[in-house]
């Protein structure tokens, strides 16, 4: 096989100045492997620099697709391949963020994200309008005079304004992961607010769907009866996605629980199943999957679910914001810099107001000033869903040039920014801390917050069920501690949540084995963490690690038969290894103890006969999976 060299010179030519170097035609339309992979090669060249730099890595993508589209790349990579790509990953974008839909946070929470979640909706759309008329000036002599519709100009303000209004749900997540503010009740509120957010954009779009140019001769629809059926439509999917996940999803996806492989394939055929479906009867593919994807968010395996699918969503953003790039860069140079200065002077707008907006709303809402002010500095960006909408809004006529690429450089910028501020936010605020003291006099006190659900601080972290974590957990139950079980089997978490499930047990399946799932389920705010998995003995060293480096104050326990695992265990950072043939051994000392003052006859009898009741017992509430256990 001959290697395109030229393909292959774009990343290496990258490193030593900072451009691509394929420069020339030829290569076939229909090729996709060589410069697709030279640009995703090249890609994480300047996602390693960026990262030094504390920015997101959408930036390298973007970069990219800027260069490849200048030295012909575009035109090289099969554009109904690549278009398809990226509807796969949109597609997969709003299936994901369906499944960050958490229903029972939205309701606890109800009067936090009222306040705060449509506040800042409400709030910053309001002021995006006032510059949207006052600054850009959009009417409908603008459209006239970029040779646009006259009678698009409301549509072209109001969407104007939704992506300046918007935040990215990525750079959000990823922030209050990273800094442990996740768990934390700004964060849980912030996480409500993205929610609502995501609602809102995938909506926009579905109604921006409407505001397609019909085809050379068509009727134009009627805008009013094509946004009614909308969510005439959008009401009817509800309804229907609310039974099948009442008698078919939970059953069905609790089978596909068993199998890693069976729970992907079953997840992506169900979203893109009913993605399809809405396409089908002329209905948008988004919204189907963001409905698939919130139906998925009430079932025990939604962690599960995202693990898997998200490298594919994150593989098709990829591929968008290269495709954002060569769309960039099909544009004229003046074009980009006549947006540039109005594009910085938004984004700086965003940034800056966007906190003092989440104050006001943090002390009507009787927030404190330090959660106000970090959920403020946290979201105060603009999203990816922004540029999606850019991009359609170009295309559909609603956008000139002018407008969008100021919709991307805000986008660009308030990244930038924003993810710099979060570097700094403890310094911001510590800088603010005395102006803000007297919202700490309304927030409500601890006893007034608290509640019944089970909160993952201070608890005891059991992995895998079998006797042994049984014993464990009635154990510490019984003292009144706070249980958490997990296992990988549905009808296993099943079965323990409703033998041993009160107040303080709580059963729950997850792959112990994944290390978002053990920051996930706080491990380090654990009082004790104990393994007790079988034949897992390369993830409980990486366990015993994480803990280590993370929390090295919460103890680790881990199971095993074999004195070799037993020292690796304790050199990896494991306070205890539970040596089960130790003792066993041990333990079966005392029985003979106990056994050998009886007759030949009476010995081990009555302790057997015990031994057998318990386990024909546990066989009759585990039924088939008696064996597994």
């Amino acid at each position: 096989m001959k290697l395109n060299i030229r393909y292959w010179a774009v990343p290496a030519i990258l490193v030593l100045f900072g451009l691509p170097a394929y420069a020339g035609g030829g290569g076939g339309g229909d090729s996709l492997i060589e410069p697709l992979g030279a640009m995703l090669l090249a890609a994480t060249i300047v996602a390693i620099i960026l990262s030094y730099a504390k920015q997101a890595s959408l930036f390298a993508f973007i970069i990219i697709g800027v260069c490849g589209g200048l030295f012909g790349l575009k035109e090289i990579i099969n554009t109904n391949v690549m278009t398809a790509f990226v509807d796969v990953g949109i597609t997969l974008l709003l299936f994901m963020a369906g499944m960050e839909v958490d229903i029972p946070g939205l309701i606890k929470r109800w009067k936090l994200l009222l306040i705060n979640g449509f506040g800042q909706i409400i709030g910053l759309f309001l002021i995006s309008i006032g510059f949207g008329v006052a600054y850009m000036g959009i009417s409908e002599d603008y459209m006239t005079s970029v040779g646009l519709p006259a009678e698009n100009a409301g549509a072209a303000l109001m969407y104007f304004a939704l992506c300046l209004t918007l935040s990215s749900t990525i750079l959000v997540i990823g922030t209050l992961k990273n800094t442990g503010q996740i768990s934390e009740e700004h964060g849980q509120v912030a996480l409500g607010l993205m929610v609502l957010q995501d609602i809102v954009a995938v909506v926009g779009l579905a109604i921006l769907g409407s505001l397609k140019p019909p085809p050379p001769g068509a009727e134009p629809p009627n805008l009013g009866v094509e946004v009614g059926m909308i969510f005439l439509k959008m009401f009817i999917l509800a309804i229907i996605l609310f039974f099948v996940t009442k008698y078919i999803l939970n059953p069905l996806f609790k089978f596909f629980a068993r199998s890693s492989e069976l729970l992907f394939i079953g997840t992506l055929g169900y979203g893109m199943g009913v993605a399809g479906l809405c396409e089908v009867v002329h209905f948008s593919s988004g919204i189907g999957a963001f409905f698939a994807g919130a139906t998925l968010a009430a079932l025990p395996y939604r962690h599960e679910i995202e693990d898997k699918v998200e490298p594919l969503k994150a593989f098709g953003v990829i591929l968008f914001f290269i495709g954002l790039g060569f769309d960039i860069s099909a544009l004229k140079v003046e074009q980009i810099f006549g947006g540039l200065v109005d594009g910085i002077i938004l984004a700086v707008m965003i940034v800056v107001l966007t906190i003092p907006l989440m104050i006001v709303l943090g002390y009507l809402s009787r927030l404190k000033g330090k959660q106000s002010f970090l959920m403020g500095a946290i979201i105060n960006q603009s999203s990816e869903f922004s540029l999606m909408l850019a991009v359609l809004c170009l295309q559909y006529k609603l956008f000139d040039p002018h407008l969008f690429i100021v919709i991307t450089i805000v986008v660009l910028v308030t990244f930038f920014l924003s993810s710099l501020g979060h570097q700094f936010m403890d310094q911001m605020y510590g800088a603010l801390s005395k102006s803000l003291a007297f919202m700490d006099k309304r927030a409500p006190s601890s006893e007034e917050e608290g509640g019944d659900e089970f909160e993952m601080e201070n608890h005891v972290v059991l992995m895998e069920y079998n006797e042994l974590s049984t014993e464990i957990a009635d154990f510490y139950s019984e003292r009144g501690q706070k249980v958490l079980l997990l296992d990988l089997d549905p009808d296993i978490t099943e079965y323990f949540e409703s033998q041993h499930g009160h107040s303080n047990i709580h059963a729950h399946y997850a792959n112990m084995q994944d290390p978002d799932v053990w920051e996930h389920m706080e491990f380090h705010k654990a009082k004790v963490v104990i393994s007790c998995m079988d034949a897992g003995q390369e993830a409980e060293l990486a366990m015993a690690r994480w803990l280590k480096k993370h929390a090295p104050e919460v103890p680790f326990l881990a199971a095993t038969s074999s004195h070799e695992e037993s020292l690796e265990l304790y050199d990896a950072g494991a306070r205890y290894v539970i040596q089960t043939e130790f003792l066993a051994a041990r333990g079966f000392r005392e029985i003979l103890d106990g056994e050998m003052g009886k007759s030949d006859k009476d010995a081990f009898r009555d302790l057997g006969q015990t031994h057998r009741e318990e386990t024909k017992k546990l066989q009759e509430g585990l039924g088939e999976i008696f064996a597994k256990a």
